[in-house]
């Protein structure tokens, strides 16, 4: 029998030695490993990379800036989590809390559903009765926990959804 705690699914709680109870506590996050076909900063909001030519590793194996601007790359995934020179690997947070997200503070509030916007790598307010490119027809990628008061950089908290399962 395993004495490591785990945690299934909820809060959970384990024995303490004391005869209590210690509540597990969690912030579960994930990553992914993707190449850059193009040089993204750390906030940026990405998708992967669908163009016409298939990209060098393959299809879903790289990621660009999300821009409602071009069809093949308007649905966000992630969050990157440094600057990744094009054609590098580099690191995507994909669910979880992540505080260093780029958002359009111009649009959000605390609480709003969030996708790919009108400004390529922001995540902007999700709404189902605007055009595309202005939050309509992109799949909600997180929830906006706490805007920066003062700057679209990488400085908002967001809680990551993982809409595309990976």
């Amino acid at each position: 029998m395993s004495t490591i705690p785990i945690k299934v699914d909820g809060i959970g709680t384990r024995k303490d030695g004391t005869g209590g109870e210690s509540v597990n506590l969690a912030n579960p996050q994930q990553f992914r490993r993707l190449y850059a076909s193009e040089a993204i900063t750390k906030g940026d909001l990405v998708a992967l990379d669908f163009s016409g030519t298939e990209p060098t590793y393959g299809y879903g194996n790289h990621v660009l800036i999300c821009d409602t601007g071009d069809a093949l790359n308007a649905q966000g995934i992630g969050i990157a989590t440094e600057a990744i020179a094009s054609g590098a690997l580099g690191r995507i947070q994909v669910h979880g809390i992540c505080d260093f997200a780029k958002v359009d503070i111009s649009a959000v509030t605390d609480g709003d559903f969030l996708t790919s916007g009108s400004d390529a790598g922001l995540l902007d307010v999700y709404t189902t009765d605007a055009a595309f490119g202005s939050g309509g027809d992109a799949l909600p990628v997180a929830i906006c926990v706490a805007q920066h008061a003062s700057s679209d950089g990488a400085k908002s908290k967001v809680y990551l959804l993982n809409p595309a399962n990976l």
